[in-house]
């Protein structure tokens, strides 16, 4: 069954550099791209359900914005980009992923496979689609 991943990224550029190495990951996944928190929101609160969100937030902004709950109801797996450096134990804790920043096409492939081992990347290159959420 093709994955579904929603990328949230305020810049553009980390968002479609995101979504290739998903792509590239995940041939047949579709990515779902979001600018900011509160479209992601909307984007799940519409019906939406990836099957795994990478998202440029801490762990803090998520839960101002009560993203938290959500995603734990709707059991969805989470790589965080920009989570603190004192969220580790909470991120863990929540069964999520994080990655610092910088980080390589390599890195980020590692991380998704740690998000979503039941299925293994490839190293496939080709982008199948990318929506806006």
């Amino acid at each position: 069954m093709p994955k579904t991943i929603l990328v949230q990224d305020p810049d553009g550029l980390i968002s479609l550099d995101l979504a290739q190495t998903v792509m590239e990951a995940w041939p047949d996944a579709s990515v779902i791209l979001c600018r900011d928190v509160m479209q992601a929101v909307a984007t799940l609160s519409d019906g939406q359900r990836p099957e795994l969100l990478v998202l440029r937030q801490s762990l803090r902004k998520m839960q101002a914005f009560a993203l938290v709950d959500l995603i734990c109801d709707l059991e969805i797996k989470v790589l965080l980009t920009a989570a603190d450096d004192d969220e580790g134990p909470d991120i863990a804790e929540l069964g999520w992923h994080a990655l610092d920043m910088p980080f390589s096409a390599a890195q980020v492939r590692e991380a998704l496979h740690d998000a979503c081992p039941e299925t293994q990347p490839c190293m496939d290159s080709y982008c199948k689609e990318i929506l806006l959420g």
